[in-house]
């Protein structure tokens, strides 16, 4: 039974955690980075659960600071971290002071704290078995689904890691380049822009889905050299460099439907 967690970090995963579990009734502690040291010297209760939702650079200072000022309190605590590159190796501490480790990341874009980011999202989880049932209770009591990953070497965490980035970050990219053009046609992004993004993610949902083609469309995957030429010499000359690395990425994905003879042509004309 969850009763106290305790949050070191308080960024947008710590926060959308706060606000998740404050809305289940349960005491949450947030430990803010100018008050760590002053918890760590001081005695209010730990919980049940404690959760590291610090900046990757410091995760493990954090963690070697806790065990060292409140090893004593963590006794059958679960200690868990959020990262999604980094396994339990650096949760090796507080195995030895009694408490159960877990590495437990959500596998979500988070603009902001919103909770409902939570909401029926996978958490890859990393775990022995004796931390395993809790930490499951944990992900299912936030809303999310917890996916038990095994023979999970740091290569493939990092790759794992590497699917998010792809799946969120990388999108802004091409968001960014339609978002400048538009402006520079003069058309409003929430009448032409957002109404093609959302049917592309609609499309992409369903192709993932049922594990069929991307429903990509455009002169490129037709193999029009000639349309993408010209649309390549209309684009301002400061947004050309940003379309070009866009282009060849997403010919690396169709290209293979191209005769030889186009791809080679279509890969002059974009570099």
């Amino acid at each position: 039974m969850i009763s106290h967690v305790t949050i070191i970090g308080r960024g947008r995963v710590g926060g959308a955690i706060h606000h998740r579990l404050n809305d289940r009734g349960i005491a949450v502690t947030a430990v803010r980075r100018d008050g760590f040291d002053a918890w760590c010297n001081g005695h209010e209760p730990i919980g049940n659960i404690l959760i590291v939702a610090t900046k990757d650079e410091v995760l493990r200072a954090v963690v070697e600071r806790v065990v060292e000022k409140r090893g004593g309190d963590l006794q059958n605590v679960l200690v868990l971290h959020v990262n999604g590159s980094q396994g339990t190796e650096l949760l090796s501490p507080v195995h030895d002071v009694g408490a159960l480790a877990a590495a437990a990341h959500p596998f979500q874009t988070f603009g902001d704290d919103d909770p409902s980011a939570l909401d029926e999202i996978g958490w890859g989880v990393q775990c022995d078995d004796a931390a395993w049932h809790r930490t499951r209770e944990f992900v299912e009591h936030l809303g999310g689904i917890p996916w038990l990953m095994t023979d999970m070497s740091h290569e493939r965490k990092r790759r794992y890691h590497a699917a998010a980035v792809a799946a969120s970050n990388f999108t802004y990219a091409a968001y960014e380049l339609a978002r400048r053009l538009a402006d520079d046609a003069d058309i409003p992004v929430d009448v032409f822009l957002i109404p093609i993004m959302q049917r592309t993610l609609k499309n992409a949902s369903t192709a993932l889905e049922k594990n069929l083609p991307f429903a990509i469309t455009g002169p490129l995957i037709r193999g029009d050299v000639d349309a993408v030429r010209r649309q390549f010499e209309s684009i301002p000359l400061e947004e050309r460099d940003l379309y070009r690395h866009l282009s060849l990425a997403l010919l690396q994905v169709v290209g293979g439907g191209l005769d030889t003879e186009t791809r080679d042509e279509m890969e002059m004309v974009l570099r």
